[in-house]
């Protein structure tokens, strides 16, 4: 335990004072009542109480008084406190092909404002993390109740190149809780040695990108020490993948899906577009931009998520609905000043109540 004005605490001295002052008083009634009568004659004029009484009011008193001495040193201590752990990372589409208008007011736009939906319709204690993938995934805020955090992040998303689905699950599940323990090596051999673009690879229709290229991720880092955790011991967690469905670069989508569904997290696609695809400008050209939701249906099939098209109004609170909460414990240190002085309070009221019950006075 510690304490934040420890100097407090030389209150603590007072204590043995009143003990002694206590014993005093005891023993000044004492040597009245036998100047006011013989002591024979004292049973018959009032029947004592037993000296466990006499003592408890006072007893509960004394004791307030020390855990109201230590309440004033600001004590702190880890202690248990529940927690929800459920946590859900949302994984955003960055590609080029996000900016085709066929979803108003860009298919981009449209997925940032359903993640705030989303973000907004789940408890403020569901741990919340964002992904943004093109060329590979970017982890950009792991997992947290800090919501200020994830808005900054999502409001920081810009268009890049290619489209990598199975790298975004294989970064979501890095962060979510337990899951990199639980899957170990597997979710480094799916993730790989970096990212997979390179200078000069192509944009999202083909076209060679201009400028430089966007700047190379983190590579994986090694699986914390440790056993693998038990599955029972997995607390929910669930992905949204927002996402026009088209994956041309990173690992394997269908083998990201394997890995999420045997670590028990769910995955949810919202498919950004029109089906046929639209037509949008590129560098001063008309380019076809596709649509295809088959992959997004399949990795959430295999995890046992949703398909919803992206004009599905209700889904989000459909996703909010199935993650739920997983009430844990866990020890933080915390001030426990007002638990210390609701205590005293309690033992003060109880001696009262004591004297007043047996003796008719206070003491």
């Amino acid at each position: 335990m510690d304490f934040g004005w420890p100097m407090m605490l030389w209150g603590l001295v007072a204590l043995p004072l009143l003990a002694w002052g206590y014993a005093w008083m005891g023993r000044r009634q004492r040597a009245v009542q036998q100047r006011l009568a013989d002591l024979h004659l004292l049973p018959a004029l009032f029947r004592p109480a037993a000296a466990w009484r006499r003592h408890l009011p006072m007893a509960c008193y004394f004791l307030a008084v020390l855990v109201l001495v230590v309440a004033m040193a600001r004590p702190s201590a880890a202690i248990p406190l529940p927690v929800n752990r459920a946590a859900l990372v949302i994984a955003i589409d960055t590609s080029g092909s996000m900016m085709a208008e066929d979803v108003k007011p860009t298919r981009l736009e449209a997925a940032r404002e359903a993640a705030r939906t989303l973000v907004r319709a789940i408890p403020g204690s569901t741990l919340v993390g964002l992904v943004a993938f093109s060329d590979y995934g970017t982890v950009l805020v792991p997992p947290t109740t800090d919501r200020q955090a994830f808005e900054e992040a999502l409001r920081e998303l810009r268009p890049r190149q290619a489209t990598a689905v199975g790298s975004a699950i294989a970064e979501a599940l890095r962060v979510l809780p337990l899951r990199e323990r639980f899957l170990g090596d597997r979710l480094r051999q799916l993730r790989g040695p970096g990212p997979q673009s390179a200078p000069g690879a192509p944009g999202p229709f083909g076209v060679p990108a201009p400028g430089a290229p966007a700047p190379g991720a983190p590579g994986p880092a090694p699986t914390p020490p440790g056993p693998p955790p038990d599955v029972s011991e997995l607390p929910p967690a669930a992905i949204v993948i927002f996402s026009d469905g088209v994956s041309n670069l990173g690992a394997d989508p269908r083998a990201a899906a394997a890995l999420a569904s045997e670590a028990r997290v769910k995955i949810f696609a919202v498919g950004m577009g029109q089906p046929g695809g639209t037509v949008m400008t590129y560098q001063g050209r008309l380019v076809f931009v596709p649509f295809d939701p088959t992959l997004l249906q399949q990795v959430a099939q295999a995890t046992g998520g949703e398909y919803f098209a992206a004009t599905d109004r209700e889904a989000l609170r459909r996703i909010a609905r199935q993650l739920g909460r997983s009430i844990g414990w866990e020890r933080r240190r915390t001030e426990i000043t007002s638990l210390l002085s609701g205590t005293a309070g309690a033992l003060m009221l109880v001696g009262g109540l004591l004297s007043l019950w047996w003796f008719r006075r206070l003491p």
